[in-house]
């Protein structure tokens, strides 16, 4: 489902909506120092980003939610969520059958091998802390969010969680949770009111990935 913050909401986006999505997180992301770190060549981090929230946007516009964030009637910003209890989440079938198998492949072709190892060293993170952890029914997993660069600092991703936030809850969602592997984040999402929850280290670096929830009571 599509959540616009102007009260618009949509099945999903069309190509052009997705391909906006993955525009706007792709600049959005491009000076994160996690990602600086991880790949360090400008042009590859650029194209490496754009393929990345391509085929995951268009998993998650038609398995997940997104909210879109939007100013002077424009999308300018992107929450994107999937639910717990669907286990399955951004995997190969689900790109393939969403048309991201190309961006999958752009992204692939990015990179180097030493590169595809960092970014593996997080999915290892992840795996260890879902391991043993029930899946929570009313529960979300946020997989990104971002605004254009040009418009931080206005408030506008504050006001795009706090709208999400009233209409999954709406919905009959409870919380939702996140990680992340950039320390300057954590004040950050400290003050979106998430907590932090558990830490896992990222392969022989010396680095953590961080994971953090928020919970909010049901409507009534």
């Amino acid at each position: 489902m599509i959540f616009y913050t102007d009260g618009r909401t949509a099945p999903r986006l069309d190509r052009a909506g997705v391909a906006a999505l993955a525009d706007t997180l792709g600049l959005a992301f491009m000076e994160h120092d996690n990602w600086i770190r991880v790949v360090p060549r400008p042009e590859a981090r650029s194209r490496a980003l754009r393929a990345l929230f391509g085929f995951m946007g268009a998993a998650i516009n038609r398995y997940g939610h997104v909210v879109v964030a939007v100013t002077d009637g424009r999308p300018v910003g992107y929450v994107t969520f999937m639910e717990d209890r669907d286990r399955s989440g951004v995997n190969f079938g689900r790109v393939a059958r969403s048309g991201g198998l190309v961006d999958a492949l752009r992204f692939l072709a990015a990179l180097r091998p030493r590169e595809l190892l960092g970014m593996r060293a997080l999915e290892r993170a992840v795996a260890r802390f879902e391991r043993g952890r029930a899946r929570d029914p009313a529960a979300l997993h946020l997989y990104s969010a971002g605004v254009l660069p040009e418009l931080k600092g206005r408030g506008l991703m504050k006001a795009a969680f706090l709208y999400a936030e009233a209409r999954f809850r709406e919905l009959g969602f409870t919380s939702y949770r996140l990680e992340t592997t950039d320390p300057a984040n954590l004040p950050v999402y400290a003050a979106f009111g998430l907590e932090r929850v558990g830490e896992e280290p990222l392969g022989a670096s010396g680095r953590l990935a961080y994971f953090l929830e928020r919970r909010f009571s049901p409507p009534g």
